[in-house]
């Protein structure tokens, strides 16, 4: 019996076993998170009642007795309705840098856990008519430049969404919105829309 243990006892330090660590994305927005790990698109949903959230296993390599890290880099790009990373200073203040992809250490037997609070205002078209929308962009009070949101024509039944900069005590923000319509027609009634706040959403629904 002893010989049986001692010859198994290397093979059980060889083989070790697989092991896994979690990505727990946690959306502490009132709007939709959109996010890529590995190739694979998600959408979470925002809510201004809970903090909805996504956790995604990842196989960090096979552990040894005496030798494997059991890490895992993953890549992720991540940004969202009112949301986007931001760089902080040592003292960890957001100094208002702004960033969509990074690098993830992912561990063995841990969960690691990304909080996604608001840092931007934002508006949402959403196309409930018969005619496909051109062209959607908007200026502030203080340009008259306009800012084109849309990169293709928004059909019937689609919508389209750009983060704005936020309203605050020190900088208050005022919108005017234009719309060209596959027609010709112009809409710029949604004018001087004031004092959007961080993780205010703007929604111009066409019927």
């Amino acid at each position: 019996m002893k010989q049986i243990f001692l010859f198994l006892l290397p093979v059980i330090i060889l083989a070790g076993c697989s092991t896994e660590g979690d990505i727990k994305i946690i959306n502490r927005t009132d709007h939709h998170l959109y996010f890529t790990i590995e190739g694979s698109d998600y959408i979470l949903e925002g809510s201004s009642t809970s903090d909805p959230f996504q956790a995604i296993s990842f196989d960090t390599g096979k552990k040894f007795l005496f030798f494997g890290d059991c890490e895992e880099k993953v890549d992720l790009h991540i940004e969202g309705e009112t949301f986007m990373m931001q760089l902080a200073d040592n003292y960890g203040n957001p100094i208002g840098e702004y960033y969509t992809e990074t690098t993830l250490n992912v561990k063995a037997g841990e969960t690691l856990k990304i909080f996604c609070d608001p840092t931007h205002a934002g508006v949402k078209l959403v196309n409930n008519s018969q005619v496909s929308i051109y062209e959607f962009s908007y200026y502030k009070n203080d340009s008259d430049t306009l800012i084109s949101i849309i990169d293709s024509q928004v059909i019937h039944g689609d919508s389209i969404w750009s983060r704005l900069k936020a309203t605050t005590t020190c900088d208050s923000i005022s919108y005017s919105f234009v719309i060209e319509y596959e027609n010709g027609i112009f809409d710029s009634s949604y004018a001087n829309i004031d004092d959007l706040v961080v993780d205010e959403q703007l929604r111009i629904e066409l019927e």
